[in-house]
């Protein structure tokens, strides 16, 4: 039976999630020698150093505290899970992922939906790019994430939530605004607006490439917004995957979003989670409630 404590794991995570040994003091509310001590106390019982500590530099985790991180924050949320449930309602903590330019369209709604449905589950989220979200799964920062399953690599779990195309937007008063469909080639004079989110523009940039053309790069942003409002005010095209429900930039101009000819694939906006860890209860509830609840615009 191991003799380390669940306040030593909850002392190692916060170290590894703030970086610093006074940030996580604070954060759990104890002084950072209690903090300090007690990642003493688990490297003792492990037998290994699980981090670097820097005087001025803060700490970072050495091989053996990346491996055991994941481990730690399953082992606290199941934790979490040991309390009595009496009324039938699930409790706990759940942690979401989001794609940065979904998080806008999709949480509102969830964090509302779901909390209706959960009233006793605290949920808490982080936005990212594909790339920092699949980290942020493998390392147990995030319980699931939601994002393209074109960003997935590896061999987490999904569930799909719905499908989307990528997509020309358009100012209001650009010459193509009245077309049906509009090829990539009709544009490959005009500028263009990267939005540069990994891995978005790689995504865009293969269909460039299947089309047979070079865009002419005007502007290049990772606000997804931003990348918007320039489309508004004529200052180029852009293409996205993403469609908020309201054709308008964020200056309040129109814009004009028109399907692509020929018709790209369609990418599914899905649920990931990790391979062989067990799934809390609030994580299974998300899972539960999740499909044909988030969706994208109609």
């Amino acid at each position: 039976m191991p003799d380390f404590t669940l306040r030593q794991l909850e002392c190692f995570v916060a170290v590894a999630d703030h970086a610093t040994i006074a940030h996580a003091a604070g954060a759990l509310h104890s002084s950072p020698s209690a903090v300090n001590t007690a990642v003493t106390e688990l490297e003792k019982h492990l037998g290994e150093a699980l981090l670097i500590r820097r005087r001025a530099h803060g700490v970072t985790l050495t091989t053996a505290g990346r491996a055991l991180l994941p481990q730690a924050r399953s082992l606290l949320a199941a934790a979490r899970d040991l309390a009595p449930v009496t009324d039938g309602q699930v409790r706990g903590h759940f942690m979401l992922g989001i794609y940065s330019t979904l998080s806008a369209s999709l949480l509102p709604a969830i964090l509302d939906g779901f909390g209706r449905a959960h009233p006793r589950v605290e949920v808490d989220f982080t936005e990212g790019s594909g790339d920092e979200l699949l980290a942020a799964l493998d390392d147990g920062r995030v319980d699931a994430a939601i994002l393209y399953d074109r960003d997935i690599t590896g061999l987490p779990h999904t569930r799909a939530l719905y499908q989307v195309r990528a997509h020309v937007l358009l100012p209001a008063d650009h010459r193509l605004a009245d077309a049906e469909r509009v090829s990539l080639r009709e544009l490959a004079d005009d500028p263009f607006i990267q939005f540069d989110v990994a891995p978005a523009w790689q995504n865009t940039s293969a269909l460039m490439a299947a089309a047979g053309v070079s865009p002419r790069v005007e502007y290049v942003t990772g606000n997804y917004e931003l990348a918007r409002s320039l489309v508004g005010r004529g200052l180029g095209y852009s293409v996205l995957v993403n469609r908020p429900a309201s054709d308008t930039s964020h200056e309040g101009r129109k814009l004009v979003v028109r399907e692509l000819d020929p018709a790209p694939e369609s990418v599914a906006v899905v649920i990931a989670w990790p391979r062989g860890r067990a799934l809390s209860r609030p994580m299974q509830a998300f899972l539960d409630w999740a499909p044909g609840r988030v969706a994208g615009p109609e």
